[in-house]
């Protein structure tokens, strides 16, 4: 389809492909000159080039505006929409209890050169257009962009992107909502004469390949300055291979090229099947712009180890699992995994940068990216920081070098797979020097490279480093330049200490002065590049056989785990953990007395390190907390007398006498017991012995009771706004009141997020949790992407939530939360809060109430 239309021709084409009219386009043309969205110009044959900003407006004007009067005012209100985060929040109708699965924030990094979180939405479709209107940039837009989306019914649009998660292609949506502030267009507004629920107004949906075909139509105010695009698939290999053409290494260049493009597609097929690889996207600043992705077995031991994997070039970490069989071990042996990932926008081949002066340091760029997923995963699963390791194919490999030189101090070992020495390039030219022909140093040359890349002053971790003799994308050469390089840094001669076969290739050991292997080294005979293999299905065996994954009789991922002596830790924990078993379960049996007892205990309520749910039989909000007792008393667990309710009814069955000195029925004085067995007497002993009644106020857990009132803990007291207090209730003691939350958007056309708060600092013990009974009211039954929320946040940090999105939600009854866990606030004075929230991009009123009661912070050691 030939690009380049003026106005003219591009109004009328642009009303076949909608299955608009041609007048009423032509219409809406006449409309945007006038009001001045877009310069006039000659009318017909002789009007100005289309170009994309030309054509995103006249697009959402046509999408957005429900008849042809509303077109300028669509246009105006859905260009300036703002994008809205998609994080924490869903995207779809539903109730979610607890915090949500998804309450980290999504990555939207994509290869397209668009920051769709700062643009405004009629940017974002400009720029699209934009991608579309160039032959060079359009397929990465075809094979990136699902589709744009514009809701008529309330002012929302948005942008689906097709992105990578969890092992998965899937589709997420950047929503574009009405800033603070504004007001929804005239049709939606009912002080303008319009209708808040229109009823039948729809959204309108525009596939990629459509909008594509728009683009083409434009023509760009760039066109002198085309942008060359790489693409998600290295589809234009031709375009690389004329970057070095006239170099050097023009041959081996073109010949590694080839074969990149066969691993790219079996990358790409790995990438469609189930992934076994969890991806974490909030785990730092991530100055490098990596991806993280973990597997961490279900029968991880305390204190595991770690092992990090680094991809080669157009691998994806899925790909290099499946091909190295790392979370294969990870099962056998008991260690965490975690897998970076290179993103194509920091290279056209998705290599680790190992060559860039930025990235080859310590604190800075891609390697200071990995370190925090380090620290992120030793802080989350509770790793053995002496215990991290770390390998990588290829670029991996290099990269690998990089972070056993720039973090000496963070790893116990390492493993380069077909790599490169530590510093042997600097910028894009001397790489290709490196892998293709090799550069040879002086041993105590390689190890000050080493030395010079941080403070460390060892011990050093231990390198195992295995080659190819036969690898004509990285130089074997480069292998024996990495052991000069080690064995320097360890002060280690370069004759070796052994040397034998292994599975039939050449093994050497390095070893210290007290006879521990400090460096090996593996030559594959007859190998290509890649990583060495064994598939014969005996003890050894893990992995597939793929391009790069090479089945020559020897793994290298199990040789490199016996290396790092993972087969003989995980014995050793598996020993230690057995013989501490017995003290922890007496712990834990002595811990379930203490717990503050529940109202129908389950099998689960015993387990005090996990949330707890149950109901409060009361009726209303109005009438919170009249149980007839002290609700703080130690012996009624949730201020419900339980010995009265069995007294009562062991009256009614006749098995009690109440007498004439004690009309109320109240205690144990004055009953009359059958054959004289103190039956209540039993009862109490029973329920003392369940958990159930507390045996006395001195036996209980240390709590603190947060009354809304009065500052009791630290003489802190409640802050905020939203909240009120409600005190004067019938039957209520003194100093009683409940919290009571209300945030309100959409009334008087006053929409956007609303978000009420209320706070106070507490005072953490050793194991804290908390407990609080609630009753709620979430309306957020407007439309689609209308929400209410109830949070509970320590330190801003969400501990527990209820989250409502397109639909009602009502607890009837008192709900009572305990058991939360604050053991990662444990010994610090923290800031606890209520919240409400509410969003609504109608005029149309959404809420989220909240009553809450009875909070309580207990240590349960």
């Amino acid at each position: 389809m030939s690009g380049g239309l003026r106005r003219y021709e591009f109004s009328e084409k642009l009303a076949e492909m909608l299955g608009e009219s041609r007048r009423d386009l032509r219409f809406r043309v006449t409309m945007m000159v006038s009001a001045g969205v877009v310069k006039p110009g000659p009318r017909g044959r002789g009007s100005p080039l289309a170009t994309p900003a030309y054509g995103s407006n006249l697009l959402v004007g046509a999408m957005a505006a429900p008849q042809q009067v509303h077109t300028i005012e669509a246009i105006r209100c859905y260009w300036e929409l703002e994008p809205a985060a998609i994080a924490s929040e869903m995207t779809t109708p539903g109730i979610i209890l607890g915090l949500s699965t998804e309450h980290t924030k999504i990555d939207i990094s994509t290869t397209l050169p668009i920051p769709f979180t700062r643009l405004r939405f009629g940017e974002c479709l400009t720029q699209l257009l934009e991608l579309a209107s160039s032959k060079s940039t359009c397929g990465g837009l075809a094979s990136e962009l699902f589709g744009i989306w514009v809701s008529r019914g309330y002012p929302v649009a948005g942008l689906q992107i097709g992105v990578w998660s969890k092992g998965r292609r899937s589709v997420i949506t950047q929503r574009f909502e009405l800033s603070e502030g504004e007001r929804p267009p005239s049709w939606l507004d009912p002080s303008r004469n319009g209708i808040a629920d229109p009823g039948l107004l729809h959204t309108v949906f525009l596939p990629a390949s459509k909008l594509i075909e728009i683009g083409m139509l434009t023509t760009s105010e760039k066109k002198k300055n085309p942008m060359l695009n790489l693409g998600p698939k290295i589809a234009k290999f031709t375009d690389l291979v004329n970057l070095v053409r006239q170099g050097r290494y023009r041959i081996q260049w073109e010949k590694l090229l080839l074969t990149l493009i066969e691993v790219q597609t079996w990358a790409n097929k790995v990438g469609t099947q189930d992934s076994r690889l969890v991806e974490i996207t909030d785990f730092g600043s991530n100055p490098g712009n990596l991806r993280m992705f973990t597997y961490v077995p279900g029968h991880l031991l305390p204190a595991a180890p770690l092992v990090v994997a680094l991809h080669g070039c157009t691998q994806t970490a899925a790909a290099y699992d499946l091909g190295t069989g790392w979370s294969e071990l990870a099962d056998r042996f008991g260690f965490a995994l975690l897998l970076p990932q290179q993103h194509w926008t920091n290279n056209p081949l998705r290599c680790f940068n190992w060559f860039r002066p930025e990235d080859t340091v310590r604190d800075s760029g891609e390697p200071s990216s990995i370190r925090q997923m380090i620290e992120w995963m030793s802080v989350n699963h509770d790793l053995d920081r002496r215990c991290v390791y770390v390998t990588g194919l290829s670029s991996g490999a290099a990269m690998t070098s990089v972070m056993l030189a720039a973090y000496p101090d963070v790893f116990a070992g390492g493993a380069i797979v077909s790599g490169v020495p530590y510093h042997s390039a600097n910028g894009l030219q001397e790489a290709f020097e490196s892998i293709f022909m090799g550069v040879c140093r002086s041993g105590s040359d390689w190890g000050d490279r080493i030395r010079a890349a941080s403070s460390h002053q060892g011990p050093w971790p231990g390198v195992s480093v295995w080659h190819g003799d036969e690898d004509t994308s990285v130089a074997p050469v480069n292998a024996e330049e990495s052991i000069k390089q080690w064995a320097d840094v360890h002060g280690l001669p370069l004759n070796p200490s052994i040397e034998n076969e292994i599975d039939g290739y050449p093994h050497r050991v390095w070893q210290g002065p007290r006879g521990e292997n400090l460096l090996e080294s593996y030559t594959i005979v007859g190998m290509s590049h890649g990583q060495p293999l064994d598939m014969s299905g005996g003890e050894y065996s893990c992995g597939t056989v793929g391009p790069f994954f090479n089945d020559v009789g020897i793994s290298s991922t199990y040789r490199i785990a016996e290396f790092w002596n993972l087969p003989e830790t995980l014995s050793k924990r598996q020993s230690r953990t057995k013989s501490q078993e017995v003290t922890i379960m007496g712990q834990t049996g002595e811990r379930t007395f203490n717990v503050v007892p529940v109202l129908n205990p389950t099998p689960s309520d015993t387990n005090t390190s996990s949330e707890q749910t149950n109901i409060v039989e009361e009726v209303s909000a109005d009438s919170a907390g009249v149980e007839g007792g002290n609700p703080k008393s130690g012996g009624i667990p949730l201020g419900i007398d339980v010995q009265k309710i069995i007294t009562k009814s062991f009256e009614m069955a006749g098995l009690l006498k109440q007498s004439e000195d004690n009309p109320t029925g109240s205690g144990s004085v004055g009953k009359s017991a059958p054959l004289g067995i103190d039956i209540q007497g039993i009862i109490s002993e029973s329920l003392k012995a369940a958990g159930v009644l507390a045996e006395s106020s001195s036996k209980t857990p240390p709590s603190e009771s947060l009354s809304p009132e009065t500052g009791q803990v630290g003489e802190s007291v409640w802050q905020g706004e939203g909240w009120e207090l409600i005190s004067n209730r019938s039957g209520r003691a003194q100093g009683e009141p409940l919290l009571f939350g209300y945030a309100s958007s959409g009334n008087d056309c006053e929409v956007g997020n609303k978000i009420r708060s209320i706070s106070r600092e507490v005072s953490l013990g050793d194991h804290p949790t908390l407990s609080y009974i609630r009753r709620l009211k979430l309306n957020a039954a407007a439309n689609d992407h209308t929400r209410a929320r109830f949070s509970v946040l320590v330190d801003d940090l969400a501990v527990d939530e209820v989250s409502a999105v397109g639909m009602e939600h009502t607890e009837g009854e008192w709900m009572q939360r305990s058991g939360i866990d604050l053991t990662p606030f444990a010994n610090r004075t923290v800031k606890l809060t209520f919240q409400v929230a509410a969003h609504s991009n109608v005029c149309n009123e959404v809420f989220a109430k909240a009553w809450v009661d009875r909070i309580h912070v207990r240590d349960v050691s």
